[in-house]
């Protein structure tokens, strides 16, 4: 199975950095991830709500003859408030306004939620055999599964699908309807449960959950610890009767 190869392309100044590095070197067999050109400084926006329209995203953006796939990172809203705009010609724009805010506070990471776009993209790329333009028609359901689909209509629902995110069902089904190879779900069903959040936050969320739990286990330690001190000081002074 070939990956798809993603150029990730900085847009302006992204406020929070991101490490491309990680991205670049995220084993995978359907996605591979190559810091690409950026762009320095950019116009004024011509949007509403100081928003890049497509239009002026297009003539910013020009699709990268190495990849198959160009994935923009912009720090400014976009058309309708989207946080992800599909060009034509296979050029998307990913912004992280508001994004980066709501993922971090849920203790994601920003390099996260950048693949879990990836693999969405990398997923309708092969399905498709491009990237249908934004408007034209959408892969995305209103109902929130944790899906790489999800519409996801209020930026908030997205941290839903970044914790071990899946194809739902439904989602499943159309991806087998089209001539994909055979080891693209199982490949991803794989890659996608390494998406999720360090152990630290794994186990403060776990703690939430099942604080009666954690107490008891936590008490229950700390006697075993206490026990296990008294043992192995009644055997240091015998061997060293000096200690008592």
């Amino acid at each position: 199975m070939t990956p798809v190869r993603i150029s990730l392309v900085t847009l302006g100044s992204l406020k929070q950095p991101v490490d491309v590095r990680f991205l670049s070197h995220w084993g995978s067999e359907i996605l591979t991830i190559r810091h690409g050109d950026s762009v320095a400084h950019l116009q004024d926006s011509e949007g509403d709500e100081w928003s890049y329209t497509d239009r002026q995203l297009e003539r910013l953006l020009a699709p990268a003859t190495e990849a198959e796939i160009t994935l923009g990172l912009i720090n400014a809203p976009l058309e309708d408030n989207f946080y992800l705009r599909r060009l034509p010609k296979n050029v998307v724009v990913l912004s992280l306004h508001e994004m980066a805010e709501i993922v971090q506070y849920e203790n994601f990471s920003l390099e996260t939620f950048i693949l879990r776009i990836g693999y969405e993209l990398a997923v309708l790329f092969k399905a498709e055999g491009r990237i249908p333009a934004t408007g034209e028609y959408s892969w995305t359901h209103d109902d929130i599964r944790g899906c790489l689909f999800d519409m996801c209509s209020s930026k908030g629902d997205i941290v839903f699908s970044l914790h071990r995110p899946c194809l739902c069902d439904i989602c499943r089904a159309r991806v087998l309807q089209k001539c994909v190879d055979i080891k693209l779900l199982p490949q991803l069903h794989k890659e996608l449960r390494r998406i999720h959040k360090t152990l630290f936050y794994r186990l403060t969320d776990w703690i939430k959950i099942h604080p009666i739990l954690t107490l008891m286990l936590t008490t229950l330690l700390a006697f075993a610890v206490n026990l296990a001190s008294s043992v192995v000081f009644e055997k240091a002074k015998r061997a060293w009767p000096w200690l008592g």
